[in-house]
């Protein structure tokens, strides 16, 4: 009985490993020269709005991979674009769509760990997956969400 219960182990095991053997996955990251890229047409759409915002490129993780305060934006939006860049990364959503959930019959929403219920954070996406997020802030709402979601769509 330990002999044949010790057999179907080691199968069970054989056939494990050939199958994740055979598991491949690619995955798309975004470099730093995207990053760049994407700090410049959010730089760009800020100043057509004169918007003087705090610009936070994210990758898929959460974790900064390039920064951008322009002249003159204020201190306190430098740890907000960062925190609205890692809830868009993280929940794959635009946050604006969890500022409107928490404003509406949803308040609770705004628990979530790492959520930020403001508009300003958006994911960049490529091929239906999340690679990157933009988060801005030190701006009116409206001209964050616009900053954010002009740099994320400018993604190709």
């Amino acid at each position: 009985m330990k002999k044949l219960l010790m057999l179907a182990a080691l199968c069970s095991l054989g056939s494990l490993s050939a199958f994740s053997a055979n598991a491949t996955m690619t995955q798309t990251i975004l470099s730093y020269s995207d990053a760049e890229k994407l700090i410049s047409v959010a730089t760009e759409k800020a100043e057509s709005l004169h918007a003087n915002v705090c610009i936070a490129v994210l990758d898929q993780a959460g974790q900064l991979l390039a920064f951008k305060r322009m002249d003159n934006a204020p201190v306190g939006c430098i740890d907000s674009s960062i925190l609205k860049a890692r809830a868009g990364a993280l929940y794959h959503t635009p946050t604006d769509k969890y500022m409107g959930r928490a404003n509406g019959t949803e308040p609770a929403i705004a628990t979530l760990p790492g959520m930020v219920p403001l508009g300003g954070g958006n994911p960049v996406m490529f091929k239906n997956s999340v690679i990157g997020s933009v988060g801005v802030s030190g701006s009116a709402n409206p001209n964050e969400i616009a900053i954010a979601q002009t740099a994320a769509e400018s993604f190709k």
